[in-house]
């Protein structure tokens, strides 16, 4: 399709994004679990017909979202890491990234959904994840067990984490340390 002249791009893609971010929105108001393509349709000024012609429906925008916030996530933490190597880089990976996900208002919400565990346990399926949690920290992505120990850990840290500051700091020190060790060993 060629470029719109009203709004300089396929219109397509732009009501795309637009309801990505609507709902993005959304989801950081009020929740996953509570996200609905009514209240979406509602904000946007469209019909449902449009949301599902545009992005697929409800469970196609969760994941758009979804995708969005973690790409703008793990593009902080690889800024973040981007001159680091070693135990240095994967603390600051891990911290970063604990800092990002806990601060940002739809990050938090997808903590906070009934599905938690079930996207936890997804996470930890996930050949993508593992790849960028290994690029992240500085792993090699090819070690399947080392870098899946990395996704599992964060993920404990994610969702249970420890009541004292401190605590996490030594525990992320730890996890940095032993990563990079298991991967020496494991090579």
């Amino acid at each position: 399709m060629p470029p719109d002249w009203l709004v300089g791009s396929d219109r397509s893609d732009t009501a795309r994004a637009r309801l990505i971010d609507l709902a993005g929105a959304l989801i950081a108001e009020r929740g996953i679990d509570r996200f609905d393509i009514n209240d979406l349709a509602t904000r946007a000024h469209c019909s449902r017909a449009t949301i599902y012609r545009h992005t697929g429906g409800k469970k196609q925008l969760i994941e758009a979202v979804f995708l969005h916030t973690s790409t703008r996530i793990t593009t902080t933490v690889t800024e973040a890491v981007a001159e680091m190597s070693g135990t240095d880089r994967a603390r600051t990976a891990i911290a970063e990234a604990l800092t990002q996900i806990r601060t940002d208002r739809i990050a938090r919400q997808f903590l906070r959904s009934q599905h938690a565990i079930d996207g936890a346990r997804a996470a930890t399926d996930s050949a993508a994840i593992r790849a960028i949690a290994a690029q992240l920290i500085g792993l090699d992505p090819t070690n399947i067990i080392v870098s899946s120990l990395a996704v599992r850990t964060f993920l404990a840290l994610v969702l249970w984490p420890p009541t004292d500051p401190a605590d996490e700091t030594h525990l992320i020190d730890a996890v940095s340390t032993a990563l990079l060790a298991a991967e020496s060993t494991d090579s």
